[in-house]
């Protein structure tokens, strides 16, 4: 039923590759035999000097996807492309009809449990499109306007983050994918379109996305992060710009 996004590029403690190592090892916690589709990026030029580090990891990946880990398609891109275009290049590589998308530094909690079951029911029903697995244990306050409502296990949302989340694959190829812009991160374009959907349209707009965030009682937390950018800044849409998270 799911096919894994597995997203890597340069991080500043390359070649090492214990981030991905425990990204991996919680996708089979949970998922011990899902193909995992591991897309690495090309390298900006503005990191051009972190290439021979970058080659070396990916040589190391590269034996792991032969060796040590199990049914992983490593895809590599030449050239920087970005989680938008690696997704659009990707996208038809993916025959199952959900997909578990994953940031190569945001593996998901091992010591909580989640009900697969109910998120594909909840997904192969129609009721959501995607269910995002939360990374803080409850909703911050300033997050919280962008709740709508909980049912049982499941929490409505404008919300739209890439922390790890389970969506239709279709939803991704038919909606998310032809909006976003080209060598970006996805949610810097599409958190404001499902707002602004939501916004104008109300329960018709949530309607259009039916995001949910996993919710059941107690801890909601079923992700982390490792903080592969090591507290440093992402380059905006413009390559010469830095901007803060």
């Amino acid at each position: 039923m799911i096919t894994v996004i597995l997203v890597s590029s340069v991080l500043p403690t390359h070649p090492d590759t214990s981030i991905i190592d425990e990204t991996y090892a919680s996708i089979r916690h949970h998922l011990p035999d899902a193909e995992i589709i591991l897309q690495l990026d090309g390298i900006r030029k503005e990191q051009e000097y972190r290439k021979a580090d970058y080659d070396e990891y990916k040589k190391i990946i590269l034996w792991k996807c032969l060796h040590e880990w199990t049914n992983v398609l490593p895809v590599v891109f030449e050239e920087f492309s970005h989680q938008s275009n690696m997704m659009k290049a990707t996208i038809d590589m993916v025959k199952t009809p959900l997909m578990l998308y994953m940031e190569g530094d945001c593996p998901l909690v091992t010591d909580c449990e989640i009900d697969w079951q109910a998120c594909t029911s909840l997904i192969t029903s129609g009721e959501a499109n995607t269910i995002r697995f939360h990374f803080e244990a409850s909703i911050p306050k300033p997050h919280e306007h962008l709740m709508i409502a909980k049912h049982g296990n499941f929490l409505q949302t404008i919300q739209w983050s890439q922390r790890p989340h389970l969506s239709s694959t279709i939803y991704y190829k038919d909606t998310v994918l032809p909006t976003v812009s080209d060598k970006l991160f996805i949610e810097d374009t599409f958190h404001g379109l499902v707002q602004d959907d939501y916004n104008t349209n109300g329960l018709l707009g949530w309607y259009k996305h039916r995001l949910w965030i996993y919710h059941p009682e107690g801890n909601i937390k079923r992700s982390h992060t490792l903080d592969g950018r090591a507290g440093g800044k992402k380059f905006t849409s413009d390559d010469e710009v830095w901007a803060t998270q």
